[in-house]
């Protein structure tokens, strides 16, 4: 196999449904579009897509992939099998029910990040693709810690800046050309 058949592997991250906030705000209309719309164009441009296999961004994100005609993981915490969304292809099982492993497995998976809105799992998720030196995209006109880290650096080591996107378009853009260089 060379590596013209090979594909780069974008996760797309961020709030989940309010189905996993327990009442509070999880995903919001606006962010759910956003994210179909990255599904979509990074199936477009021959990427697999990589979520958290539940809902709200990581649904969406899936969803808008599967119906541009790609491919999509979710990497789920747990120890049984189809417990992630209808959109995901292939369901990674993390085996831990503690939180932690499944984002670790998952950033590792990702050659990129995108991210929209998010909370403490999202936060988890960028320290650990910062810490690895992979290029995080943060959608910055919604909120949550996209928004909150846009443009910053994560700690006094400056080792990668976290890219600012304002929209679906631009935010896979600038995933592709960083994957690029």
């Amino acid at each position: 196999m060379n590596n013209q058949q090979k594909k780069y592997q974008i996760g797309i991250i961020g709030s989940a449904g309010n189905d996993d906030y327990n009442g509070a705000q999880g995903a919001t209309s606006n962010m759910i579009t956003e994210a179909e719309r990255i599904g979509s164009l990074l199936a477009k441009n021959n990427v697999i897509v990589i979520t958290g296999g539940k809902s709200g961004i990581m649904e969406a994100g899936a969803k808008g992939a599967k119906e541009a005609g790609g491919q999509t993981v979710g990497v789920v915490k747990g120890t049984k099998r189809f417990t992630s969304n209808n959109f995901t292809d292939i369901e990674v099982i993390s085996g831990m029910e503690a939180d932690g492993f499944d984002e670790l497995l998952l950033v590792n998976m990702c050659d990129a990040l995108i991210v929209i809105g998010g909370g403490a799992g999202t936060l988890e998720e960028m320290a650990i693709a910062y810490r690895n030196k992979k290029p995080i995209i943060a959608l910055t006109t919604q909120a949550g810690w996209a928004k909150e880290l846009a443009g910053k650096f994560l700690d006094d080591r400056n080792t990668i800046k976290i890219e600012t996107a304002n929209d679906a378009e631009e935010a896979v853009d600038k995933a592709l050309r960083l994957l690029a260089k």
